[in-house]
């Protein structure tokens, strides 16, 4: 099972205003993923921030122990500024596709950047970034995509 995450409205509100804010909601995510049902899981980065940015520069903002998981990042492709709608799916199935990725999950804040794979979307509010209450949510669509 793989997660592609985005940074701005997941880890930290979309409209954060200050590095006081910044990847506020980190915690919360590492958090959750360490749970022994979820410690398998590993991550890429589909979030725009990975433009300019290697992998060793984009694991800096999580614990020691959690940046292992951080295991790659999507393709970037100008595609996906020329037709934004659906962009970063198709991103995320280059990469699906040339990893044998079957099962994944993207956390994101914007259904735009999806189309045919709603379905492997977990939405947050870009006002807040992944919260707690968003936490049962969460594990049950896991566990629905790793159960299929």
């Amino acid at each position: 099972m793989m997660i592609f995450l985005d940074f701005d409205g997941v880890l930290h509100s979309a409209h954060h205003h200050s590095n006081d804010t910044m990847y506020s909601q980190l915690p919360i995510l590492e958090g959750f993923f360490r749970q022994p049902e979820f410690a398998h899981i590993d991550f890429v980065i589909s979030s725009t921030w990975r433009h300019g940015r290697d992998l060793a520069q984009l694991r800096e903002p999580f614990s020691p122990d959690f940046r292992e998981r951080i295991v790659g990042k999507t393709p970037s492709s100008s595609f996906c500024f020329a037709k934004p709608i659906g962009g970063r799916e198709r991103e995320i199935l280059k990469y699906c596709q040339a990893h044998h990725v079957e099962k994944w999950l993207a956390l994101d804040d914007m259904g735009s950047h999806f189309q045919r794979h709603l379905d492997r979307v977990f939405l947050c509010q870009s006002s807040t970034g992944l919260t707690e209450n968003d936490l049962p949510r969460l594990a049950a669509l896991i566990n629905e995509i790793q159960a299929a």
